[in-house]
């Protein structure tokens, strides 16, 4: 910008930033029509300091000890009471309600389903579908007992060979069950199921407490169609939680009822150990993050996860409204799907575009500073986050422009990277939700003023995923992906190891010192060992950068406070429903 007049309208619009009659949208769209790239705004904003509430500092401490902060509640004298359908909003379109066969897990599945184990608030194990577990001294057995009168809602017996039955036929044959590799086996002897291992493993109760890996009755998916059905997870289910499946919308909403025939619940923490309090959960999505926080303070909703990040401050305000904010076990990051060979088939290219971000200025502008920067592969507050990755992958243009150089590619007349005919430029693919899609512009804008021609293609959930997965060239070349799990590494090992392309490896990554290091964290025995194969696999991510990681954003949930029972935590991906009512 050489026009002093346009220097002079910049300098106003930061004073008026600072002085707090702009906002930071406002700032960013303003400073755009003065030519400012999203970068160089976020850059600016991040300079100037925030116009929003303080946001928690979520490296400060580990993810073993770190705890949602909270906006403090109204008390209660009044019981719980009976009756009533929770209404939540969601941030995400829905997944069929299938352990086996979906591709993402959501919070339904919290009601319908049990796992073996789950966590408390504080990260301990708590019984769920077991009674109780114990590890053999060599750690290559683990035992669950399992309640012999145990159902499923069907009526069928949910025993410890059904639970067998389920967890051998999943890891059989799901995607997901790479999670579990280092387990040999699951057998039922009496009431006790017996999980044998390959060798010992610091990580195996983890998966075991995911969504993926909740209890189905294998009887009832059979008597569906198994892996061809249609109707398994959209028009029925079998779990055995306190809520049963009734309704099923894709991109509208789905229904859960009470199941008053519940045995009942062995969590140590929950307060209510028998049938739900409410009658049924109901759970809408809600596309435009900016409609969210407006539906929780109009009562169209009781209960929300993922207001936009512009609104939090204000709900925190809210003496109605409860917020509930915690770093998340996710992040952002581009796929670069290496069949298309000739863009992203060179690492070197691969480390330009990863070069090319400017997370501190994506937080800032797109989260109001509500999400850390992403360097490598695990989020900043894991508890094996190794810190060498800031030194590997970092904001530096210049640096991006001499890779495209060594690699032969020249800046065309359009100002795009062009190399032998092939421009760089492509489809990057996006699913349709407000923040994805301002995650997705702001990256697509870093990339063009880096000479990297990203064309964002806004599609549904289902088509998102085909983009990803589809073999070959039918696959779109760069796609936003949004990881969401509990155990970082666990995940990444799906989308990274080269036993899983072409998905969810969406990058087709085949690189042999990431597949070593996932080996090695597969077989470590302590924790030791596993910091170890962790570190080695951040390193090898950085040096072959088979994504490109940008941002983890904070987890917000947010409640009306006439609703009890409800509680987020850092350790559960989504809450349970056992305890929750309607005061009312």
């Amino acid at each position: 910008m050489n026009d002093p007049t346009e220097n002079n309208e910049l300098d106003q619009l930061i004073s008026e930033y600072r002085g707090g009659t702009v906002s930071r949208r406002h700032f960013v769209k303003m400073a755009g029509s003065l030519g400012v790239g999203v970068a160089a705004a976020g850059s600016i904003l991040a300079a100037c300091g925030s116009d929003e509430a303080a946001a928690p500092a979520t490296t400060a401490a580990p993810a073993t000890t770190a705890a949602p902060a909270t906006t403090a509640a109204p008390t209660t004298t009044a019981g719980p009471t009976r009756g009533g359908t929770l209404k939540e909003g969601y941030d995400l379109d829905f997944s069929k309600h299938d352990p086996i066969t979906t591709n993402w897990y959501d919070p339904a599945f919290f009601a319908i389903y049990e796992a073996l184990l789950t966590n408390d608030p504080d990260g301990n194990d708590n019984h769920q579908l077991a009674t109780s577990f114990s590890k053999s001294a060599d750690g290559m057995e683990y035992r669950f007992d399992i309640d012999p009168a145990g159902k499923f809602h069907s009526g069928k017996p949910a025993d410890a060979a059904a639970v067998a039955d389920f967890l051998t036929f999943f890891k059989a044959t799901s995607f997901i069950a790479t999670l579990a590799a280092p387990v040999a086996s699951y057998e039922s002897e009496g009431d006790q199921l017996v999980v044998k291992m390959n060798n010992p493993w610091v990580g195996a109760l983890g998966p075991h407490k995911t969504g993926y890996f909740r209890v189905l009755c294998m009887d009832t998916w059979n008597e569906a169609g198994g892996m061809e059905s249609t109707t398994y997870g959209t028009e029925l289910a079998d779990g055995t939680g306190p809520f049963t499946h009734e309704e099923f919308v894709p991109g509208s909403h789905v229904l859960v009822k009470r199941w008053d025939d519940y045995p009942g619940s062995n969590t140590e923490y929950f307060e209510n150990k028998g049938a739900a309090h409410l009658d049924a959960i109901r759970w809408t999505f809600i596309p435009e993050a900016s409609q969210r926080a407006v539906q929780l303070e109009n009562g169209d909703i009781h209960t929300l996860k993922g207001p936009a990040p512009q609104d939090v401050s204000r709900l925190e305000s809210n003496s109605d409204v409860t917020v509930y904010r915690f770093p998340e076990w996710s992040g952002y990051i581009l796929t670069m799907n290496q069949d298309w060979d000739e863009y992203f088939g060179d690492v070197r290219v691969r480390a330009a575009i990863a070069h090319l971000i400017d997370r501190e200025a994506m937080s800032d502008a797109v989260f109001f500073g509500d999400a850390v920067a992403d360097y490598g592969p695990l989020p900043p507050t894991d508890k094996f986050y190794d810190p060498v990755v800031e030194e590997m992958i970092t904001y530096d243009p210049a640096a991006a422009a001499a890779l495209m150089t060594e690699a032969g590619w020249a800046l065309n007349g359009d100002g795009i990277w062009e190399k032998d005919g092939t421009v760089l430029s492509f489809e990057f693919a996006v699913q349709a939700e407000s923040i994805n899609e301002a995650v997705a512009t702001t990256a697509s804008a870093m990339m063009r003023e880096g000479g990297v021609d990203a064309k964002v293609n806004v599609v549904d959930r289902a088509v998102i995923f085909e983009k990803q997965a589809t073999e070959g060239k039918g696959a779109a070349p760069m796609t936003l992906f949004y990881w969401l799990w509990p155990i970082p590494i666990d995940v990444l090992n799906l989308f990274v190891n080269s036993a899983t392309i072409p998905f969810p490896n969406m990058s087709r990554a085949n690189v042999p010192a990431i597949d070593a290091a996932m080996s090695a964290w597969t077989s470590a025995g302590t924790a030791e060992e596993g910091q170890a194969a962790q570190s080695a696999f951040q390193v090898a991510y950085c040096e072959n950068v088979p994504y490109v990681p940008m941002v983890t954003r904070n987890a917000v949930f947010a409640k009306r406070n006439n609703v009890h029972g409800w509680q987020p935590t850092l350790w559960n991906l989504y809450p349970y429903y056992n305890d929750v009512w309607i005061e009312g």
